[in-house]
């Protein structure tokens, strides 16, 4: 077992070359650069910055597979916490952030900003759109059409989520 440094990577076969997999370029400690298969959590995928360090362990005399990887930056939570985080490469800083907070919290980008459910605001907003053109529709002299205010925020819906 061994420790080295992640300089490089490729989707290629594995040993048996009968699916494709991360394999690393790894700068070890005490060799020259090897390629090793990444090995990670089922339900994960995940490719680590270079300059991230890279646990190797021998799964035979002659093939090595990475089976832990830390990219060194500072570990921020608290006991019973989680944080699920994206890296610039090389992997200096943190940047989409999700914590899963021991109050069972989960919060986005450190709770700088907050998401809104597209669903729940569009209602809101339409509830608003029609106690206004209720309103306008109370006309103070008599004179003249209703107003009338439509909202559409049907392009602001998105599948993905970004707050700086």
């Amino acid at each position: 077992m061994a420790i080295g440094i992640i300089t490089g990577r490729e989707i290629g076969k594995n040993r048996d070359g009968d699916s494709d997999r991360l394999l690393l370029q790894v700068q070890m400690l005490d060799e020259d650069v090897r390629t090793i298969e990444l090995v990670s959590q089922a339900g994960e995928d995940v490719n680590p910055a270079n300059g991230c360090r890279v646990f190797v362990a021998n799964a035979s005399n002659s093939y090595k597979v990475g089976i832990a990887v830390s990219d060194d930056l500072t570990p921020e939570v608290d006991p019973g916490e989680k944080e699920i985080y994206s890296t610039d490469d090389p992997a200096t800083t943190k940047m989409a952030r999700l914590k899963f907070d021991s109050a069972g919290n989960v919060v986005n980008n450190q709770g700088l900003n907050s998401a809104v459910s597209y669903a729940a605001l569009n209602t809101a907003l339409q509830l608003l759109v029609t106690a206004i053109n209720a309103a306008l529709a109370t006309k103070l002299d008599g004179a003249g059409a209703a107003g009338a205010l439509v909202l559409d925020i049907s392009l602001s819906e998105s599948p993905t989520v970004k707050i700086p």
